[in-house]
């Protein structure tokens, strides 16, 4: 607002927020607010990348997006419009300094036909969540007291070669995790430890508690793998860099990879997924057995469902 002296406005500038996205840790089950790089590039243009700003509550908002300036500065400050908004698709970067979480792409029409925060889809997202963008554990993530980690090295039995961008389904102690292969096929799966039900036995109530040590759970592990499927939105666009470049879509890593076969046995036959035991307080690293017994893989082999 500018103005001639107290009390005699000039006008009044409303700028409206296109896009604000609050990205969320499914491990600590926690908002991320700090080590984030999140950027926006309008596709097929030349546009420069937009990079987000973090604001008060830790959320990372946009402005200054190309195409959307009549968006940003509405006419009279009204954000409704009468008639059908004309969309343009961005591509969402995010990247963390901090090696927590995988690079994470993403593509995204805008305006919103939405107000407030962008609502994850269900890839993302379990339904009901509210605004929460959840970013996947990069192998290199350290993990805290209490948590539960999985480690695999996913390799592709029929190419020779590492099952890159595999998705991993963990189901334990009733409920189910995700976590994705980086461009190596490494792979951490990282979750709150189940509850321990013993701590209610006996009176007063964990009297009855044996050691934690021996406390242990069934688990079974789920690969999606179909490298054909992956899309690199930003693969061929001057002046991209790593990882921009090289980070298929969230889309079609989770949603358009179709289940593969995994090799527990070096031996065969694979089996639609791996099962085993998680014990408390131990990392897991999950591998295929090979028929040596005085051999250990340092991999665990998969194959596609189909042939490629």
């Amino acid at each position: 607002m500018a103005s001639t002296g107290p009390g005699i406005p000039l006008e009044q500038v409303f700028v409206f927020t296109v896009l604000g996205i609050q990205f969320w840790d499914q491990t600590l089950d926690q908002p991320i607010t700090d080590g984030l790089t999140v950027t926006a590039q309008l596709r097929g243009t030349d546009y420069p990348l937009v990079t987000a700003f973090r604001t008060a509550s830790g959320a990372y908002a946009f402005q200054g997006l190309p195409c959307l300036h009549d968006v940003e500065y509405p006419v009279g400050g009204s954000q409704v419009s009468t008639s059908p908004q004309k969309t343009f698709s961005f591509v969402i970067t995010v990247a963390d300094s901090l090696e927590r979480f995988l690079p994470t792409l993403f593509a995204l029409d805008l305006p919103l036909d939405y107000p407030g925060l962008f609502l994850s889809n269900e890839i993302g997202s379990p339904v009901g969540m509210g605004a929460r963008a959840y970013l996947f554990s990069a192998p290199t993530r350290a993990a805290a007291v209490g948590i539960s980690v999985i480690r695999v090295n996913l390799w592709d039995h029929d190419r020779n070669q590492a099952a890159a961008y595999a998705a991993l389904q963990v189901s334990v102690g009733g409920q189910q995790w995700t976590g994705i292969a980086d461009g190596q096929g490494r792979s951490q799966v990282q979750f709150p430890s189940p509850l321990l039900q013993s701590l209610s036995l006996g009176s007063p109530p964990g009297s009855g508690q044996g050691p934690t040590s021996s406390v242990s759970w069934p688990i079974q592990i789920r690969v999606l793998y179909e490298p054909a499927q992956l899309r690199f939105l930003l693969q061929g666009v001057p002046d991209v860099v790593w990882p921009r470049k090289s980070t298929p879509s969230l889309k079609s890593i989770l949603d358009e990879q179709q289940p593969a076969l995994v090799w527990q046995q070096a031996v065969g036959p694979p089996v639609p997924e791996w099962t085993g035991t998680l014990s408390y307080g131990t990392p897991l690293v999950v591998r295929t057995i090979l028929s040596d017994p005085t051999q250990i893989s340092s991999v665990l082999m998969i194959s596609q469902s189909t042939s490629p």
